[in-house]
């Protein structure tokens, strides 16, 4: 009988459960729940090979070698959900030393960090144009009804606002009606808000003074109101009784002088119509101020009267002596042109005569 070889050496025993795992590099095995104590058993006999690299490198088993069986626990995967492992804090996974987060549902105090290498800022991503533009157009949209939003606010404030009543109200430019009557007319605008008055309103009180002929009007914060009056000028004068009055190119009285020679009167180079001619046929009346309405200023500067017989006859008296025949009233504003330049003519063909007959524009006569 040969000798019994030596027994080899025994392999120490593997350990079993979570220890038995290494860690992972990547975190991936941290989020594996750990198993359960159920385990299934390990083959009673371990095969010839494994004994085999227990021994010298290179060298197998020979005739004669004992096989010595290995027991090993090997853990059974659990069937448990992460979920269902991290709710118990007894079976949550070692923590890491290395400041990422370990795979699995975060708990509310869990502080989340960055590595050092995670500092990188993401790259942003190109918004589209059409995102871009809808927004631009809603912010300018946004603004501008915000805008009229606070401007009607303020007009609203200084449209109603008792702050801004009229307590004054100043006349200008007028000159044949007078401080008193103008204020008597404008009396119905005091206590009334600044900004609720205008021309409209101020001209529908002032309408029935024929002299008025248009208004201007212009608010002065905080309760005075300026009227700028544009009056009718007067085109004659009538000589009733004691009584001056002037009349405008409608044939309208625009304002009535008891006296005669008062300073007011002699302020306007009006020419005087007989009484007898404004009186006797109003046809022929209207025909004699409308014609001095077609007159510049200047022109009736140097007439002394008017009169007529019928509406085709109006004759002009210059303050020299000179009578000018005009006619009737059409082609009113071609006659009014040449009268013009004939008073300013120092030619002896208009100046040494005693007729001028223009009541056929083209052309003129003389006598």
């Amino acid at each position: 009988m040969s000798p019994r070889p030596p027994r080899p050496p025994r392999r120490p025993r593997r350990p079993t459960g979570a220890a038995a795992r290494p860690p992972s590099v990547d975190g991936d095995a941290a989020a594996e729940p750990p198993q359960d104590d159920v385990s299934q058993e390990a083959p009673a006999q371990e095969t010839a090979s494994r004994v085999a690299e227990s021994g010298p490198a290179g060298a197998g088993p020979t005739e004669g070698d004992v096989v010595v069986p290995l027991e090993t626990e090997m853990p059974r995967r659990s069937r448990r959900t992460a979920e269902e492992v991290f709710e118990d804090p007894g079976d949550a996974p070692p923590q890491r030393s290395s400041s990422r987060p370990v795979a699995g549902p975060p708990s509310e105090s869990q502080d989340w960090h960055l590595d050092e290498d995670d500092d990188a800022e993401p790259l942003p991503f190109p918004e589209p144009e059409v995102v871009s533009t809808r927004r631009r157009r809603r912010r300018r949209l946004g603004l501008t009804i915000g805008l009229v939003g606070v401007l009607v606010a303020v007009v609203g404030v200084l449209y109603f606002s008792p702050l801004l009543t009229i307590h004054h109200i100043q006349v200008e430019r007028n000159d044949l009606l007078t401080e008193s009557r103008a204020q008597d007319l404008l009396q119905p605008l005091y206590g009334r808000p600044l900004p609720q008055v205008g021309n409209a309103q101020v001209q529908e009180l002032l309408a029935e003074e024929p002299v008025v002929d248009d208004v201007v009007v212009q608010g002065e914060l905080p309760d005075t109101l300026t009227v700028e009056i544009i009056e009718h000028p007067p085109v004659a004068e009538v000589l009733d009784g004691d009584e001056l009055q002037f009349y405008n190119e409608h044939g309208e009285v625009i304002r009535t002088f008891a006296d005669p020679e008062d300073p007011e009167a002699d302020d306007h180079a009006t020419p005087r119509i007989s009484e007898e001619a404004a009186l006797r046929d109003d046809a022929v009346f209207s025909t004699i101020v409308a014609v001095l309405g077609e007159l510049p200023a200047s022109a009736r500067e140097a007439m002394d009267s008017a009169t007529a017989d019928s509406i085709d006859s109006v004759r002009l008296i210059l303050d020299d002596g000179r009578t000018v025949v005009w006619g009737g009233a059409e082609r009113g504003a071609e006659k009014a042109v040449v009268l013009e330049a004939i008073l300013a003519s120092e030619a002896e063909d208009f100046t040494e005569v005693d007729t001028i007959d223009i009541s056929t524009p083209d052309t003129p006569v003389t006598r």
